[in-house]
């Protein structure tokens, strides 16, 4: 995926920088391409599907432009964001495992890039195009087209650009079995390279040539590329380089039948890979998780890796991952003593490998499928596919593969009962053992391996000793913080207990404030008590002294019939009459005001058409006094009295129904 990306960030570059100048030049272009290409940067930014919808959309204004005409500038403006919009999503396809999809979008902007007369357009098609074949085992038409896509490069010196098509040529020697080919193919990309300064190209060569040294069975060199090329893509932060690092050398380490530390570097290959959602190399690390588990007779993480791998694969298309995992359904099989289904799967994958022309690993399922047959006891039909993946091992070079296929036919001629060939292929499988699996490169890897593991170690005790001064801080804050929140729980408290203490002070001086302004409203209802029968033996007092006082005149009255002399008589009754009353009413006045303070002022303020007599009589009604005791305290006569009350209910207001008293009671 990343050399893809590489060439396609360049080939978009050179197409904004033609398209610019092109626009420079004629500025009558309208604002339509602008619309494209707000579209093709929305799409470079965005998700799968989102882009997918973007790239569509770009494409469809692009062509609707198109029919609408224009200058020949501005529609090589449109075209040349046409071509972008299908590299672009063409890649998109590509990403999802859409081959079919990504290779109808390659092509078309083939021919637009060569209509155009664009070099750089021409050979980038032609490589993407190279990059769809490898994925569908198609070798011989991705070599075609690598060719192509080369000569461009070279033509525009694009440096960059041969590197990834030297490295996919290599890629497909390697699966064809080809190992010297691969090499050399390999060798020109990793010179290409460093003449040019590509350091993460390096790390893709050392990457690959890793891949190559293990096919042809040299662990020790295959260990030392991976080593150099995981260190350069750990400094760059590659994580989807680190990821196929990582599954490199699990595959190491599956080939020397060590599936614990096998799982160990595919377990932190397969976390990376799940994190980034790369679909592609999601069926590499479910089929090598597969294979680990099976080694260690874990059948059933075997068969639940094994089906999310198929299911991928089957979704890409992609005949050496179907392939490879039909060839690990047989082992499954044959590891549980089901041998005819395991041969059923090993000659699907053999096929499969056959059509591709992945001859090594056609080889392997040609040895896996002899075993098989073996255990089924046809010997003759297991010496015949054990002695084409002899001829397939030889033809590559691959010493691995003729170690295996040896071992296989000295089991066959040993089944069939020929001593003598049986022991001729097992000295030859020894000395192919002793050539691959020395002393010296055992240790050669271990020490490669104990290398890198140490350099791993560092790595993870810096990574530590960066956790441990931020988990240090972090307890730091963490205590600066316990520590203000202790202070301000103790302050908290005290205001809690402050609050406290003065509610309770309060409340004892609230209570103490209500004991005296009880004792005091006490004192005061006792006075007004005395106050109203002081009043009340006041106004008794008057009404007796009027009552005798009446009586008298009366008594006078009598005698002025007799002989005493009227004259005199009649003078004592006018002294009486003028002491009837006035002092004893100053009295009653003074009295009445302190029990009923304010009423008189509020009466004369209220109504001020009322003659003293009349607020006189108005006080005696409020101390709720009838006519009879009134006219007795007063001396007037009873009739004068209700003449009185009827005037004042007048002024007052107060109709007839309503009580006189109750109304001048609430004044």
């Amino acid at each position: 995926m990343s050399r893809r990306g590489s060439i396609i960030l360049l080939s978009l570059s050179l197409c904004c920088l033609i398209f610019s100048e092109t626009r420079s030049q004629n500025p009558d272009v309208p604002a339509d391409t602008a619309r494209i290409s707000a579209s093709l940067a929305k799409a470079s930014k965005a998700q799968s599907d989102t882009a997918i919808l973007l790239y569509n959309t770009a494409i469809q204004t692009a062509e609707k432009c198109l029919r609408q005409g224009g200058s020949r500038a501005y529609k090589n403006a449109v075209k040349l964001k046409l071509i972008k919009a299908r590299l672009g999503l063409g890649l998109a396809y590509y990403n999802k495992l859409n081959y079919s999809a990504a290779m109808q979008q390659y092509r078309q902007a083939l021919v637009d890039a060569e209509a155009l007369d664009q070099p750089s357009l021409v050979a980038e098609g032609n490589f993407n195009i190279a990059e769809i074949y490898l994925e569908q085992s198609q070798f011989s038409k991705a070599m075609e087209y690598y060719r192509l896509s080369l000569s461009g490069y070279e033509a525009l010196k694009d440096h960059s650009s041969r590197f990834w098509c030297y490295t996919g040529m290599g890629i497909v020697q390697k699966q064809c079995g080809n190992y010297k080919d691969a090499a050399a193919f390999y060798t020109k990309a990793l010179q290409t390279a460093r003449e040019s300064g590509l350091t993460y190209e390096e790390a893709i060569c050392y990457n690959n040539l890793g891949n190559l040294h293990r096919k042809t069975g040299d662990f020790a060199l295959a260990m030392e590329s991976y080593q150099k090329a995981i260190g350069v893509f750990r400094k760059l932060n590659d994580e989807t380089a680190i990821s196929d690092c990582l599954n490199n050398i699990g595959n190491l380490f599956s080939d020397h039948s060590d599936p614990f530390r096998a799982l160990e570097y595919y377990r932190q290959s397969l976390d990376i890979t799940s994190r980034l959602k790369d679909e592609y190399r999601l069926i590499i690390r479910y089929k090598n998780m597969a294979g680990a588990y099976l080694e260690l007779n874990d059948f059933e993480n075997a068969r639940q890796f094994l089906d999310d791998a198929l299911k991928l694969s089957e979704k890409a298309g992609d005949k050496l991952f179907i392939a490879s995992c039909n060839m690990l359904y047989g082992k499954l099989h044959e590891a549980r003593n089901d041998h005819l289904i395991a041969t059923a799967y090993y000659r699907k994958s053999a096929g499969l490998y056959e059509e591709a022309g992945a001859k090594p690993e056609q080889g392997e399922a040609l040895i896996a499928l002899s075993t098989s047959l073996l255990n089924q006891n046809s010997v003759d039909e297991a010496l015949r596919y054990a002695n084409d993946a002899l001829r397939i091992a030889e033809g590559t070079g691959s010493l691995k593969g003729r170690l295996e296929a040896s071992l296989c036919l000295a089991d066959c001629y040993d089944k069939d009962g020929n001593s003598a060939l049986a022991y001729t292929y097992l000295r030859s499988a020894m000395v192919l053992k002793d050539s691959i699996y020395t002393a010296d490169k055992y240790r050669t890897i271990e020490e490669i391996e104990a290398g890198f593991e140490r350099s791993e170690l560092k790595k993870q005790n810096e990574t530590l000793n960066q956790l441990s001064t931020l988990q240090k801080q972090a307890i730091r804050t963490r205590n600066i913080i316990l520590l203000l929140l202790g202070i301000s729980l103790v302050l908290g408290l005290a205001l809690i207990w402050l609050i406290f203490k003065r509610a309770r002070e309060a409340r004892k001086e609230a209570g103490l404030i209500k004991q005296i302004s009880e004792a005091k409203i006490g004192q005061l209802n006792e006075d007004l008590i005395s106050k109203e029968r002081e009043l009340t033996s006041k106004t008794v007092f008057i009404n007796q002294k009027n009552q005798l006082l009446e009586q008298l005149i009366r008594e006078l009255e009598e005698l002025k019939k007799s002989e005493v002399s009227a004259q005199s008589i009649q003078h004592l009754q006018m002294q009486l009459k003028q002491e009837l009353s006035p002092n004893a009413w100053k009295e009653f006045e003074l009295q009445f005001n302190e029990v009923h303070p304010g009423f008189q002022n509020r009466l004369l303020t209220i109504y001020p058409d009322l003659s003293p007599a009349e607020r006189r009589l108005c006080s005696f009604i409020r101390l709720d006094m009838n006519t009879r005791e009134v006219s007795s305290l007063t001396g007037q006569s009873i009739k004068s009295i209700e003449v009185a009350r009827t005037r004042i209910r007048k002024k007052l207001g107060v109709p007839h129904e309503q009580n006189l008293t109750n109304f001048i009671a609430l004044i």
